[in-house]
């Protein structure tokens, strides 16, 4: 599965999902569950986290941490994907962060995405699923 940005975020920024997110980052840490992120995915949750008024030691225990997930591969997404990413934001009418994320998905060949961006919903071939999803099944 790949994991949307906005699932460490709910951690980071202590938002209304951190419990459920925190718990299931904790089973892909210990590698009971494998997945992956972009880099570009890890950058963008490092500027949020900086928005958000995070200081360089926030932003380097974050991604220091990322190191001890047993279960996480952070995927280089390359200049050519990146190209791929724009034709689909036009075939899906996504915004460029989020055709990142589905290009990636098809690189991989995964079709599970935790996010709680419904802006997937519409994807046919797309399975989003949330932390709380998972927890029940």
């Amino acid at each position: 599965m790949l994991i949307d940005a906005n699932i460490f975020l709910e951690v980071e920024l202590a938002q209304e999902h951190a419990a459920a997110c925190k718990s299931f980052l904790g089973r892909v840490r210990d590698g009971l569950v494998r997945a992956a992120i972009t880099d570009f995915h890890v950058d963008s949750i490092a500027l949020i986290m900086e928005n958000y008024g995070r200081n360089w030691k926030d932003l380097a225990l974050f991604l220091a941490s990322l190191f001890l997930y047993k279960g996480l591969v952070i995927y280089p997404i390359g200049m050519g994907g990146r190209l791929k990413a724009t034709h689909l934001m036009k075939d899906y009418g996504l915004d460029f962060d989020d055709a990142l994320a589905l290009q990636a998905m098809r690189d991989l060949s995964i079709e599970t995405l935790v996010s709680y961006d419904r802006d997937f919903d519409s994807i046919d071939w797309v399975r989003r699923i949330t932390p709380e999803n998972l927890m029940k099944g």
